[in-house]
């Protein structure tokens, strides 16, 4: 499908003078473009990264494309609250517009955290919470909106309240879905009756990243390469999530079967109001305990 980014770009995006955009995963993969077209609309971006030597790489390579960008980069680990803490430290009483949870892991070694929970659920759903509800203040000062990126894999998950992180659970989409999962369902009842900070949540579909490509064998590599859209359209899902207000039981993907085409707005994949309510829970009961263990140290 030939689809002209530029001209959507111009189309949809606009100028995003003035803007600051703060989004995790930035270093490579669907980040790094995203951030690229973030510039190219002239926001100011704050890249986050587990990695500050690729942040710093990129951020030179984005200051010879864009001389007159804005772009910082801070390190940042997810699966470590103490890192989360210091780059909240850092941004809590700057300017954010928009907050961009992009970070992800899928298929990598599972390991169980000091809070007990396996780092694949850390890294793409507490700690993106934890970042969220440090940040409101600022979010809160300029109306601002978390744009979350969520999967089309969360429909390979369901709450299940004796394997809240699936750590029973051996299959990586599974795993990963649920995080993902948990994201998306918790972020939608927090913000469901807010105002004073939005909420969008959007999805790419399916496409090649560093995260996808490292555990695939090269046959399905080749199939992804070739039948499914490429990073550089498939983060159009997020661009439209910043501009686009949507409702809290929507989200914004690729048109045709939530894989090819523009992004359009859509509903999320089904979930009960009691799944909803009780992950919300399970999510700030977490966000308690974190902050209950930081004042017992």
């Amino acid at each position: 499908m030939g689809i002209n980014v530029e001209q959507w770009l111009h189309d949809n995006v606009g100028d995003l003078q003035g803007k600051v955009v703060v989004i995790t995963g930035a270093a490579g993969g669907l980040g790094s473009v995203t951030t690229r077209y973030l510039l190219r609309a002239n926001a100011k971006v704050v890249m986050l990264g587990r990695d500050i030597g690729k942040i710093e790489i990129l951020r030179r390579k984005l200051k010879e494309e864009f001389p007159n960008a804005e772009v910082d980069g801070l390190q940042i680990d997810l699966n470590h609250i103490d890192s989360i803490d210091a780059v909240v430290a850092k941004l809590i009483n700057q300017r954010i517009d928009y907050l961009v949870l992009n970070a992800g892991v899928y298929n990598v070694p599972v390991i169980e955290n000091e809070l007990g929970y396996n780092n694949i659920f850390q890294t793409n759903f507490i700690g993106h919470y934890y970042l969220v509800k440090k940040l409101l203040p600022a979010l809160q000062r300029t109306n601002g909106k978390v744009v979350a990126v969520s999967s089309i894999a969360m429909t390979y998950g369901k709450l299940d309240e004796n394997d809240i992180d699936y750590k029973k659970r051996t299959k990586p989409s599974k795993i990963y879905g649920n995080s993902k999962r948990f994201l998306t369902l918790a972020l939608s009842e927090m913000f469901k009756e807010r105002d004073d900070v939005r909420l969008a949540i959007v999805h790419p579909g399916v496409t090649l990243t560093p995260m996808t490509n490292s555990k695939n064998n090269g046959f399905i590599k080749l199939m992804t390469k070739l039948l499914f859209p490429k990073p550089e359209v498939a983060v159009l899902s997020f661009l439209k999530g910043i501009v686009t207000d949507i409702e809290f039981d929507e989200w914004i993907g690729p048109k045709k079967f939530k894989v090819w085409g523009l992004p359009c707005v859509s509903k999320l994949p089904a979930a009960t109001a009691e799944e909803r309510a009780k992950i919300f829970n399970v999510a700030e009961n977490i966000y308690k305990a974190i902050e209950t263990a930081k004042k017992i140290e």
